[in-house]
């Protein structure tokens, strides 16, 4: 439910406690990026980025964990015979972003917040601060941008059919830091893949659809950035939109043709390497053969609660949804006012799955990996990360 929030250009500051510069590295970058490069050091600024914490927790549906079982035929809709909902067999996986409930406020709020981002190295040099403190930014930046294209542009259906001034989505030249102009492709690809080496980064990178690696409802940071990583790893490789079974080939995600020039140069045993480190239950069951890795899961459609949708009525049985302030009254809940019975579905199969879990006693569960440290040839190197 979203809550609304008082924002002024001042309140989106973000705060830095400043150190002394460090030398950069600058190996792999394209010119236009030269000033992009890579931290060499450990220590600088941090940044504070607990106003996109706050706008998360009230825009993202945390939909849980994937329980690996697909859907079985298409939703079916009481009262009325369009289907205006996602029918694809990955509709109950990935977090949503509640674009039909957002207020003017909040559309203002993500708006401000990203050109704050945008401005931060008119603030402090982007060479002052620590690997992951850059790397944070890169992602929160990315990210709010993805979340600010998609709100302007709403409603649509299918994120690759998105275009920018007759550009597609990801590679229109949408922002601008440091007198740079970027797209999304070039923040995530050109900057980010080409210099951090480690397939861990790809997780942090949401693409609005369904089939994105998660949209969490908490900002990066320096702090929590790798363990964030490796958290949304995992929950992404778990799911059907992640690793499946076709035939006599295993299925993953089109996200890594992309990553696979950066860290899966030896495709199969690259890529086979590091679902093994991720994977549990059926997933890991599924990567222990030798079947031939095929990157062709897509999931397109937005990754909203009703798909994207114009009707935001429609079929009996509409749950209305009231917003509230945070100072306790009533509140406009956007272009929208109910929850469609497409919604409802998916919100009724999570609450159904997190049951499930539960009962098992596998909701919350911790998994340890064993990483050898005695020799030295397998410890991995921090620094390059």
């Amino acid at each position: 439910m979203i809550r609304t929030l008082s924002f002024k250009a001042a309140a989106t500051a973000l705060a830095l406690c400043l150190s002394a510069p460090a030398a950069m590295a600058q190996e792999g970058l394209a010119p236009e990026f030269s000033s992009f490069a890579r931290s060499t050091h450990s220590g600088g600024p941090s940044v504070d980025y607990q106003i996109w914490t706050d706008l998360l927790r009230d825009i993202v549906y945390d939909v849980g964990l994937s329980d690996r079982e697909p859907p079985v035929g298409r939703p079916i809709l009481t009262g009325t015979r369009i289907n205006t909902g996602n029918t694809s067999r990955y509709r109950y996986e990935g977090n949503r972003v509640v674009y039909h409930l957002m207020s003017e406020e909040y559309r203002n709020a993500i708006t401000e917040y990203r050109r704050d981002l945008e401005t931060l190295p008119e603030r402090v040099d982007l060479a002052r601060l620590s690997s992951d403190e850059q790397l944070a930014y890169w992602i929160n930046l990315h990210n709010v941008a993805v979340i600010e294209q998609l709100m302007n542009e709403y409603p649509v259906t299918r994120v690759n059919r998105v275009q920018i001034n007759g550009e597609p989505l990801y590679e229109a030249k949408i922002l601008n830091v440091a007198g740079v102009p970027l797209s999304l492709n070039d923040i995530r690809l050109r900057i980010v893949y080409e210099q951090w080496n480690d397939p861990l980064v790809i997780y942090g990178f949401f693409n609005g659809a369904v089939g994105s690696p998660n949209i969490l409802r908490n900002a990066y940071t320096g702090a929590n950035v790798w363990t964030s990583l490796s958290n949304n790893a995992r929950e992404f490789i778990n799911s059907l939109r992640g690793i499946e079974i076709d035939r006599d080939e295993l299925e993953v995600s089109v996200i890594y043709n992309d990553a696979r020039p950066y860290f899966f140069p030896n495709w199969n045993a690259d890529l086979r390497s590091h679902l093994s480190g991720y994977a549990i239950d059926s997933a890991y069951d599924q990567l222990r053969g030798n079947l031939p890795i095929d990157a062709d899961v897509e999931a397109w459609e937005i990754a909203d609660l009703i798909n994207g949708s114009g009707r935001c009525t429609g079929g009996a049985g509409d749950i209305t949804v009231q917003s509230y302030s945070r100072e306790g009254g009533n509140v406009s809940s956007g272009v929208c006012g109910a929850i469609p019975q497409t919604a409802q579905a998916l919100i009724r199969d999570v609450e159904i799955r997190r049951l499930e879990l539960i009962r098992n006693g596998t909701y919350g569960r911790v998994y340890v990996r064993d990483i050898p440290t005695d020799d030295p040839d397998t410890e991995e190197d921090e620094s390059q990360r």
